[in-house]
């Protein structure tokens, strides 16, 4: 059926290493295009990628949280958390255009620093 040929230790770790190279490229391809990155302001937090965005209220202080962005075609951006501090995300808002900056904003407290991406 297959012509079995047993392999050499040198050459089984050099197929081990060429796959193992190879699987690594591929992951770091994958997850570089997807990459979630957090902002955070006390307890509050928010969460972009490269096209979308979401907040998340840690505090039950009565003010809301929302995630604040501009995009690459110079749009200026929002999303609340819509769920007050109920200890979950709220929903994520996906954009046609690419998120420049973003940064996470507590009503009557200010806003963490903006977060950058490269064009």
């Amino acid at each position: 059926m297959f012509n079995r040929k047993k392999l050499s230790p040198k050459a089984t770790l050099r197929m081990t290493t060429v796959l193992g190279g190879a699987a690594l490229i591929a992951i770091a391809t994958a997850t570089s295009a997807s990459a979630t990155v957090t902002a955070t302001h006390g307890s509050d937090r928010a969460e972009a990628t490269a096209y979308s965005m979401r907040a998340y209220d840690g505090e039950s202080d009565g003010n809301g949280v929302y995630a604040d962005a501009y995009l690459a075609n110079g749009a200026h951006v929002s999303q609340w958390d819509g769920n007050g501090a109920h200890g979950d995300w709220g929903p994520w808002t996906t954009y046609s255009s690419q998120i420049k900056q973003f940064r996470v904003c507590e009503d009557h407290t200010g806003c963490s620093g903006w977060i950058y991406w490269p064009s």
